[in-house]
């Protein structure tokens, strides 16, 4: 079940990246004495007595997020390919950047630095939000797409990234450190919930093809009874028979770990 845990990897690498800056942010904040989200910036964070602790998450969480939006970009197809794409590029360079965030300044060339944090802390934002809509439009309109197989993303997540998108604007105009926070938790929020959904939808190793758990036994009948009718047509030999045999092993497995309760 070599893909089943690929897929699955890249969307942990996702969900603990933004839950470890999720953490490691707050008790920076209570490690640095006189700081306030409602009159600092996020960056002056890393100017204070925690800085060690907030370029290790920034490191980490830029990092881990690249797999998990390159995980994305191949579940989000047969949609709009150029917006697929776009999001993609921008993700990376995006996350590239937040990880670069996280590099300690150097006192000896303070003014070289401060202007490297600048542009790759406004990148964060700005990337961030701008890949964040892309996705989510993706989200809101692949139920409309007859070839689109991938997750069915819930539609409050594409609205909730539209509302980043908002929230950037209003940073944006404003420059205020508090909705620089709020932007802040909305991104990382976003991005778990994102994960969070992936993680409850288990993959098969059919690619595009989803079932939740509740849909076990069906995917399993459907399995068997796909082999029983490639047998018949003699057809056992192909490679479709045994990846229809490895799901058939990964379903009940699952099922054997923990039951499933019928509806009825």
């Amino acid at each position: 079940m070599v893909a089943i845990k690929e897929s699955r990897m890249e969307v942990l690498f996702g969900f603990f990246g933004a839950l470890f800056i999720l953490i490691i942010l707050p008790i920076t904040i209570l490690l640095t004495p006189g700081y306030s989200p409602l009159e600092m910036t996020v960056s002056m964070l890393g100017e204070g007595e925690a800085k060690t602790l907030f370029s290790i998450g920034f490191v980490v969480c830029g990092s881990l997020l690249i797999p998990f939006y390159i995980y994305l970009e191949r579940e989000l197809v047969n949609i709009q390919e150029n917006i697929r794409r776009l999001a993609t590029g921008v993700s990376i360079f995006t996350n590239v950047c937040i990880a670069l965030v996280g590099i300690i300044p150097d006192e000896t060339y303070k003014t070289a630095f401060g202007a490297f944090h600048t542009f790759v802390a406004l990148v964060s934002f700005i990337g961030s939000s701008i890949y964040i809509v892309l996705y989510s439009i993706l989200m809101y309109q692949g139920p409309k797409s007859k070839m689109y197989k991938g997750p069915a993303f819930k539609k409050y997540l594409a609205y909730y990234g539209f509302l980043v998108g908002f929230m950037f604007v209003l940073f944006f105009t404003t420059q205020h450190p508090l909705v620089e926070w709020i932007l802040s938790i909305l991104i990382i929020t976003w991005v778990l919930i994102t994960a969070i959904q992936c993680i409850s939808l288990k993959f098969s190793k059919i690619p595009g093809v989803y079932y939740k758990r509740s849909q076990y036994p069906e995917a399993l009948k459907l399995f068997e009874d796909a082999i029983q009718v490639l047998e018949k047509v003699e057809l056992g030999d192909e490679p479709i028979m045994e990846t229809l045999k490895e799901n058939i092993e990964f379903i009940k497995s699952e099922m054997e770990k923990k039951p499933i309760k019928s509806n009825h």
